[in-house]
C-alpha cells in the first residue's frame, strides 16, 4: 500500500471521511504504519473526558494555547492576539489548551470562549483543564474534552499562543490535525491522514474473520485459530502497508 503524498489542507470530503470513523479506528489505522510512531504516543489519557459523547466524531487543525488561573495579576495575552490564532490556522479548527497551573481551578471554557471559537471556525476544544457551561455548549453543538468540570473562571488567562504542547499525554503543535469524540483525542499526522479511511478499511477486513468466529455459535479455540490464520491472509494480501 502506497502512502498519499503530504499536503495540507485536507478537502472537505477527505476531513468527512475521518468524521465518519470514531477514534479507536482511527488509533487503529494509524498502527498499521509501519514506523511511524510508538503505540504509546498521540493520544489523550483516561483523565480526559468528553463531556458531550452523544456527538459524533469532530476534526481540526490545532490551535494550541497555555492558560493559568489560579494568580491575580499575570501577564495575559491580549484576546483579540488569541482570535488571531484561531483564524491563523485551516478551517475546521480545534483548540487544544494546556493549564499550567498544578491543579486546574477556573475554565477558560464557557458558553462565551465557546460561542467565539465556534464562531471562528472551530469545532471543540480538548484541555488538562477544567470546563463550564454544560447545557449552553452542548445546545451550541461544540465539543468538550476537558479533565475535569468546575463553577468559576477565577483568573483564567491566556499565557502562551502558538507553542507546542503535551495535554494528558498528547503532544499537540499548531496545524496538527486533531479527532475527539467520547473515547477521547488523537491526533492524526498529516502525511498519512488522508490514509486513514482505506487503512481503516483494511482493519476492518483484519477484525472481521475474528469477530464473526467468536459470535458464531459454538465457537471453540479451534475456530478462533482458523479465523486467526484467515486475518494473516488479509495482511499477506496487503504486506506493503
Amino acid at each position: 500500500m502506497t502512502l498519499a503524498e503530504p499536503t495540507a489542507p485536507l478537502t472537505e470530503a477527505e476531513l468527512d471521511a475521518i468524521r465518519q470513523l470514531d477514534t479507536p479506528t482511527i488509533s487503529n489505522a494509524l498502527e498499521l504504519i509501519k514506523g511511524l510512531r510508538p503505540w504509546t504516543d498521540g493520544f489523550t489519557r483516561p483523565d480526559i473526558i468528553c463531556r458531550f459523547p452523544e456527538f459524533e466524531t469532530v476534526v481540526g487543525y490545532a490551535v494550541t494555547v497555555e492558560i493559568a488561573s489560579a494568580v491575580p495579576g499575570r501577564k495575559s495575552v491580549p484576546r483579540d492576539q488569541y482570535w488571531e490564532s484561531i483564524v491563523a490556522q485551516p478551517s475546521p479548527r480545534m483548540i487544544v489548551i494546556h493549564d499550567r497551573d498544578e491543579k486546574p481551578l477556573g475554565s477558560f471554557w464557557g458558553e462565551v470562549n465557546g460561542s467565539i471559537a465556534k464562531g471562528l471556525g472551530a469545532v471543540g476544544v480538548v484541555t488538562d483543564g477544567t470546563v463550564r457551561d454544560l447545557d449552553e455548549v452542548r445546545e451550541m453543538g461544540f465539543q468538550f474534552l476537558s479533565k475535569e468540570v468546575c463553577v468559576s473562571h477565577a483568573y483564567v488567562h491566556a499565557e502562551a499562543l502558538g507553542t507546542t504542547i503535551e495535554v494528558s499525554g498528547m503532544k499537540v503543535s499548531p496545524g496538527d490535525l486533531i479527532a475527539a469524540d467520547k473515547h477521547g483525542a488523537i491526533q492524526i499526522p498529516l502525511e498519512v491522514a488522508r490514509d486513514i479511511p482505506r487503512l481503516a478499511d483494511l482493519m476492518g477486513l483484519y477484525e472481521a474473520p475474528m469477530i464473526k468466529a467468536a459470535q458464531a455459535a459454538g465457537a471453540t479455540p479451534d475456530t478462533l485459530r482458523a479465523a486467526m490464520a484467515e486475518q494473516s491472509k488479509v495482511m499477506e494480501n496487503n504486506a506493503a502497508y
